[in-house]
């Protein structure tokens, strides 16, 4: 090859690297704006052409701003973060059908934010609970039950199937501490947990959306006493509930 022809090469091949340098940047940038406009069947076209599913979308302080006009809670839930996976924001954003498509096309559910969360855990934190339910480990039963939280009545029902096969007089939080209402599922259990906050023992434990509350045996005075957590006063009932209530079931707080 003479000298010409080389240098000709080098230039061609530079201008190749460089073009298609620029067509995946351009694909990358699709996938995030379909990312950011829930838009599934464009972030699946983006896919397809071969953004990458697990590519770095750029959190900037504007963006933020104006993600927290879909999710008031969102900007907590990311300060100081500076990139997102396009799956961890778009379960934050509790986009079903956008999820399915990364997950299609091969993104990976275990990879973490810099906090150290998963896609699953900012689902279930952010309100999108059957959306963790998918992103997570759960057990397939558990779409055969639910668990009812009355906050008046002071009650716990596990359901199977819509029929009610345990439940029990519960103490929620009291006063201060209360127990928040709202949807979750559960992400954990643990036969003996040991509160690190008040150094108790917290038998049958439920964790409820990777958090710091759960359903567990505990003191039942006969009214709301608890720290935030729904305490079980018999025994019988608690370890019930906790053998039969699968990984993944949806809980309601009311």
């Amino acid at each position: 090859m003479t000298a010409c022809l080389l240098v000709l090469y080098l230039v061609l091949s530079s201008s190749c690297e460089q073009a298609a340098a620029v067509a995946a940047q351009f694909r990358q940038h699709q996938l995030e704006e379909a990312v950011l406009a829930n838009d599934a069947a464009a972030g699946a076209k983006a896919l397809e052409l071969g953004a990458d599913p697990d590519g770095i979308f750029t959190l900037t302080p504007a963006r933020l701003v104006e993600l927290s006009v879909r999710s008031r809670r969102l900007p907590h839930y990311f300060a100081g973060e500076t990139r997102a996976r396009p799956l961890i924001l778009a379960a934050s954003l509790g986009e079903n059908a956008v999820c399915a498509a990364l997950l299609e096309h091969g993104a990976n559910r275990y990879l973490s934010s810099q906090w150290g969360w998963v896609a699953a855990q900012y689902a279930a934190r952010l309100d999108h609970p059957e959306l963790a339910q998918r992103l997570m480990e759960s057990d397939p039963l558990c779409a055969h039950f639910n668990i009812v939280v009355e906050l008046d009545r002071q009650e716990v029902v596990l359901y199977k199937d819509g029929i009610p096969v345990v439940s029990g007089s519960i103490s929620t939080g009291k006063p201060g501490y209360d127990t928040p209402p709202g949807h979750y599922l559960v992400t954990d259990k643990i036969r003996l947990q040991r509160s690190t906050i008040y150094k108790v023992k917290m038998p049958y434990f439920l964790r409820l959306s990777f958090s710091e509350y759960g359903i567990h045996l505990g003191v039942n005075p006969g009214r709301p006493a608890s720290h935030g957590c729904i305490r079980i006063g018999k025994a019988s009932v608690a370890r019930s509930v906790f053998e039969r209530t699968p990984i993944g079931t949806l809980v309601t707080i009311e």
